[in-house]
């Protein structure tokens, strides 16, 4: 029994010591198949390859762009960074420089949107990219911003998005009824709501007396939301 006993002592020792054998063996294989990332910035794309073969990994372009300081077919950026560890056999996303572009994003903020429309096209570029907000503090049809910023390089299709300012945004009344009053209290109670008004007449219809100015209709009707930039249009009595 005690011979048994031993032997399965001696056994599971030897397991044990495989068991942490294996996992030593495979961390130090793991820690051989990681390499340091090159810096990749600046070559052209050919000894980049060749860099990359010699440290077992790929290069994957991501995209070309054009660039006015890179040279055509040099790498612009890296994924992942110089000196970053991977292993073996993965890739590195690059940007390859298309060189210098005929094409510069032109200044527009601050132009009035048509110019800034015309200015593109003129330059042979695709019409902007629209998007539109209210602003207090720039007027209606002006550019707030611009993407990419002036200056900026562009592909001959490529395209410059535009904020434009929709001015001040305009309160909201409700038109208030009218109809029955006396005109001088219509248009006082028009005039405390710093809105615009118009008075017309037609005769006067059954009921109301004679030679009393009174509001028998009115455009828009009472409820109707209007803003500041909307004329109440009264229709007299005569």
């Amino acid at each position: 029994m005690n011979r048994f006993l031993k032997g399965i002592g001696i056994f599971l020792t030897l397991v044990i010591v495989g068991v942490v054998s294996a996992v030593a063996v495979i961390a130090l294989l793991l820690r051989q198949e990681e390499v340091r990332v090159p810096d990749l910035v600046g070559k052209d794309i050919v000894s980049a390859l060749d860099t990359m073969n010699q440290q077992g990994l790929q290069i994957k372009v991501d995209r070309r762009e054009p660039n006015q300081t890179v040279p055509k077919d040099a790498i612009v950026s890296q994924t992942p960074m110089p000196g970053m560890g991977i292993k073996k056999g993965r890739s590195v996303l690059v940007v390859v420089s298309q060189g210098p572009s005929e094409f510069l994003a032109p200044k527009l903020t601050g132009e009035q949107y048509r110019k800034a429309e015309l200015t593109l096209r003129q330059s042979g570029m695709q019409p902007p990219d629209i998007a539109r907000i209210w602003s207090d503090t720039v007027e209606r049809d002006i550019v707030i911003g611009q993407d990419p910023p002036a200056g900026s390089p562009l592909d001959k299709n490529g395209r410059v998005g535009l904020l434009v300012s929709l001015g001040r945004k305009s309160p909201v009344f409700v038109t208030p009824r009218l109809i029955g009053r006396k005109v001088e209290e219509a248009v006082r109670t028009i005039d405390r709501m710093g809105l615009q008004y118009r008075i017309a007449s037609r005769t006067t219809a059954s009921g109301v007396p004679a030679g009393e100015r009174t509001v028998v209709h009115q455009k828009p009707l009472p409820g109707y939301p209007i803003t500041a930039e909307t004329a109440i249009e009264l229709i007299m009595s005569r």
